[in-house]
């Protein structure tokens, strides 16, 4: 992978860190046009005894301590001022198919972003499909890094970009002229066509076989000479970036938006993006200005200014968040045979005055099959009854190597589980996590290191098993127990 390329997954990476916990906000009764749209299915309208919260009996913050039975542990304790529930009147629990990507839906997808009298071309994922002007944009862009190394003194970082320009014209020589004009749609293929007279292109990335269920990658951006007209802008500038402006803290706030647009006009022509793809199911769970950024050929940040909106789109369950939580960095979801990966759906919208520029999103849910069972809850004081047991088990089954468990947020939401076996749910759950700062998420503005989670059912108190939940989903990722083969996806 070229520089380039590493450094804007790292920043996609980043952006998704700074946008990925935020609360998707409930809807408004005028958007009645929309709620089909938004929650999957329709509403129904009487209030079922007033907010859920206050039925329940949940309290505005708690400070808990649970039984450590014989987990080891010194302490398992629940602290949080401010208990989140959404002002919701009931809870359901609801079985779901993940998503199915069938080549009828890929090219509805790709014919809907691109205008088909002006030709869409195709090329498989992946950096060794490139063409030949794709490769030598690579090239001078690790020409203009080796100049810069030289400048510096650098002779031996300047040999090693010599010999990446040596590696990468080699590549070249096997490389296609051009596109392929598309003949059949599949997963793990970028699709390149025009859309407003510029150049974009749409990777969607997934099972290998078209007919598959399971999670699926879209990225949609500029593939043309966008860049080049931002960087003639700026002399020193050799690429430019774009990123909420959450991941550059309050260095850029008080500018102000160039974007000619209004910020409700823009999320307008982003829902209507998705409507176009098919994407449905989706509420908009938080939005921030987008920001560009110029840097050098020491990849330093010379300019940087707000000119457009992201949006952010979740599930959502009758006005209720689904839960959208990295555990990668709790101990105790991962094992020698593998590791839980990121649960949950996300897309990200890019738009300024050009239109929607930039789409990055994971869609694990079909929406469309959702179907709804209305469920009563345990009060608070049951559930947290039932938790002093159910917790600690959960600990016994699964340890970690933590010697204290001190939970700091406690959130309701609807979490994905396993019922009979093989039935895929999602269940109205209160999920405890325990947050720790770190240099990363302080720097840019992102949300805590999760390094403790759990999910009790809030319907008899059980904790969900969130591993063998992850293996059916298809996020637990590792070596088969079984088979000890190498690293998979493992499914049941």
């Amino acid at each position: 992978m070229s520089g380039n390329s590493w450094r804007k997954t790292a920043l996609v990476m980043s952006v998704l860190a700074v946008c990925g916990m935020c609360g998707c906000e409930n809807r408004s009764s005028g958007d009645e046009d929309r709620t089909d749209y938004i929650y999957g299915d329709s509403i129904e309208e009487d209030h079922g005894g007033g907010p859920l919260g206050i039925r329940l009996g949940v309290p505005d913050g708690c400070d808990l301590t649970f039984d450590t039975g014989h987990s080891k542990l010194s302490e398992i304790s629940l602290v949080d001022d401010d208990i989140q529930v959404a002002n919701v009147d009931r809870a359901y629990t609801v079985s779901f198919d993940r998503m199915r990507m069938d080549t009828s839906r890929i090219q509805d997808m790709v014919e809907s972003v691109f205008d088909k009298d002006q030709g869409i071309y195709c090329r498989d994922d992946g950096d060794e499909n490139m063409t030949k002007e794709e490769i030598q944009k690579e090239i001078d862009l690790i020409e203009v890094y080796r100049q810069q190394a030289l400048e510096e003194g650098q002779q031996d970082v300047a040999e090693i970009y010599e010999s990446d320009i040596a590696e990468t014209k080699n590549r070249m020589k096997e490389a296609p002229d051009s596109y392929t004009p598309v003949r059949e749609y599949t997963t793990n293929k970028i699709y390149i066509g025009q859309h407003d007279g510029e150049q974009y292109s749409l990777w969607i990335s997934g099972d290998d076989t078209a007919d598959a269920s399971g999670r699926v990658s879209i990225v949609y951006e500029p593939a043309g000479d966008q860049e080049q007209k931002y960087l003639a802008d700026l002399e020193d500038a050799v690429m430019t970036e774009t990123a909420g402006q959450n991941y550059f803290g309050g260095d850029i706030e008080d500018q102000e938006n160039k974007c000619g647009i209004d910020e409700n006009t823009a999320e307008h022509e982003a829902q209507a993006f998705l409507d176009r793809m098919g994407i449905s199911g989706m509420a908009k769970c938080g939005s921030q200005a987008v920001v560009r950024s110029w840097l050098d050929s020491g990849f330093e940040i010379i300019k940087a200014e707000k000119n457009g909106y992201m949006f952010e789109f979740g599930i959502q369950i009758g006005g209720v968040d689904t839960a959208y939580i990295d555990p990668t960095g709790v101990d105790n979801l991962k094992n020698k045979n593998g590791y839980v990966m990121y649960e949950g759906d996300r897309i990200s919208v890019c738009v300024d005055d050009s239109g929607v520029f930039n789409v990055r999103a994971t869609l694990s849910t079909d929406t469309d099959s959702f179907v709804r069972e209305k469920v009563d809850l345990l009060s608070w004081e049951d559930m947290v009854n039932k938790a002093d047991e159910s917790i600690v088990e959960y600990y016994e089954k699964y340890p970690t190597a933590y010697s204290e468990v001190r939970f700091n947020n406690v959130e309701f939401m609807y979490v994905p589980c396993i019922q009979d076996g093989e039935k895929l749910v999602y269940i109205p759950a209160w999920v405890l996590t325990q947050s720790e700062n770190n240099d990363i998420s302080e720097e840019h503005g992102a949300y805590d290191n999760i390094v403790q989670l759990v999910y009790i059912n809030a319907v008899d108190g059980s904790c969900v098993d969130i591993i063998e939940t992850a293996k059916c989903l298809e996020t637990w990722y590792g070596t088969d127990p079984e088979t000890g083969a190498g690293t998979k996806t493992i499914s049941k």
